[in-house]
């Protein structure tokens, strides 16, 4: 039988600081709140990793304290303010609390069945983040021997990209103590505090006037309708369809080269050019997630760093090679205009649109974000299509209420790509969630090699 106990890591020797959140985390915070009593499992973030055999429970406790010491994120509190807000208090020196899953040998249960409860748990399990630190830790044993650790971050302190850095950073830690070595030296990034001081000086407060008008420009070019509902929803009413392709991770380099822009403005491209045909206006809202990374002071922070930049596409263009050139635009300005402060844009919002606004789309590209392999890019259509040929699909999720009518997510390795997609069935049945995944991996796949008639993509 599973053994299951509690035990600690301990941190110390940090700073005990105090300040506001910042930007991206108080967007967060605020979105948090919004879906309670709803506990939505974006809001945590989470990762698992193998443990070299040789190292004992203190071992890993210790660099699990040690992976608190060097990110102030990790042990920060987040406690609510009389004006609806929220500051985070860093703490200094404390415990964190870790789960413990001790397997006998004779137990049939396996490994991945402990790391999917520990996910499970991360991630339904509320938050109290005036008393909890944002990370839980758990540790899957056999006999007493440590396996697997598996942890969940919270979005407030925590991005997907900095889950990553997270995951990797601890495997080096590991693997140092195995190795009897110098632990690797932590990066240099600013840390939440020192970003919130950023952001409410003269500087950063030039940063928000600047996205806020950029947004407002943005807003003004909407229309009604631009993704009207077509039909009766299905209960639950949202549906999440994956597709994994191996195709379109070389495929959409190759339209790179070709098109001389960045991967992330193809990816676009191709939402856009397949959005025309279910779209009832010159124009459709979609939100472009950005990262937020581009500076070097960020690019290794562990926070919570991402928003969302409203942006209005044409989609009255006459060809393919436009609507490349009209997303390369719309990515550059997310770029310049994707950190201010998401309260001040929100009523920036509420005054041009009211309270009643119809639900737009949302592009989160993270795939872009990877570091590219080293092997040529093939451009040949048979070659892509012989990759496409181990393409997956499965439907991971169903809800019965989201934000927005229609979500695209592109994640996973450099190699092989995850495009999700939640849509409202009102606006996008099952059939056609499937159909706009499969259209999107053939669009990618022609674009590599030639140009593409607008005309023939339909769904």
């Amino acid at each position: 039988m599973i053994t299951e106990s509690a035990t600690e890591a301990v941190f110390g020797g940090g700073r005990s600081r105090v300040a506001p959140l910042t930007w991206g985390q108080q967007g967060t915070w605020d979105g948090i709140h919004e879906w309670l009593p709803e506990i939505k499992p974006f809001f945590t973030l989470t990762r698992w990793l193998s443990v070299p055999l040789v190292l004992t429970l203190p071992d890993v406790l210790e660099q699990l304290g040690e992976l608190l010491n060097r990110h102030e994120s990790l042990r920060t509190l987040y406690r609510s303010s009389a004006r609806g807000g929220a500051t985070q208090e860093v703490l200094a020196a404390g415990t964190v609390a870790v789960t413990l899953f001790d397997r006998p040998a004779d137990d049939p249960v396996e490994f991945h069945e402990l790391v999917e409860e520990s996910l499970r748990r991360a991630k339904e399990t509320a938050w109290d983040y005036g008393t909890e630190l944002p990370v839980r830790f758990y540790v899957a044993m056999h006999e007493g021997i440590p396996v697997l650790v598996t942890f969940g971050v919270s979005h407030l302190s925590s991005d997907y990209l900095s889950a990553d850095l997270l995951s990797k950073e601890l495997a080096a830690l590991l693997q140092a103590k195995v190795d009897g070595s110098a632990p690797p030296a932590a990066r240099s990034s600013m840390q939440p505090v020192d970003l919130a001081m950023f952001e409410n000086s003269p500087d950063g407060q030039l940063l928000n006037v600047e996205a806020i008008r950029y947004q407002r420009e943005q807003y003004k070019k909407y229309q009604p309708s631009m993704l009207p509902l077509r039909s009766e929803p299905l209960t639950p009413r949202f549906r999440r369809g994956e597709l994994e392709s191996d195709a379109v991770p070389v495929a959409v380099r190759a339209a790179a080269r070709r098109h001389r822009t960045s991967p992330s403005a193809v990816l676009l491209s191709i939402t856009t050019a397949l959005v025309r045909s279910i779209a009832g206006a010159d124009v459709y809202s979609i939100d472009i997630m950005q990262s937020n990374r581009l500076l070097p002071e960020l690019v290794g922070a562990v926070n919570t760093l991402n928003q969302i930049v409203p942006t209005a596409i044409d989609l009255t263009a006459d060809s393919f090679e436009e609507i490349v050139r009209q997303s390369a635009v719309a990515m550059d300005g997310a770029r310049r205009h994707g950190r201010y402060d998401a309260r001040s844009a929100r009523a920036m919002a509420l005054s041009l649109r009211g309270p009643d606004w119809e639900p737009g789309s949302q592009f989160n590209d993270m795939w872009s974000l990877l570091p590219r392999p080293k092997r040529p890019v093939a451009t040949d259509e048979a070659e892509l299509n012989a990759l496409a040929e181990r393409t997956t699909f499965s439907w991971p999720e169903m809800t019965h209420d989201e934000g927005m009518v229609l979500f695209l997510d592109i994640r996973g390795t450099a190699d092989r790509i995850q495009l999700s997609m939640m849509a409202d069935t009102a606006l996008l049945p099952p059939a056609q969630i499937e159909a706009f995944l499969y259209a999107f991996e053939r669009t990618a796949i022609q674009l590599a090699v030639a140009d593409v008639d607008l005309e023939t993509l339909r769904l």
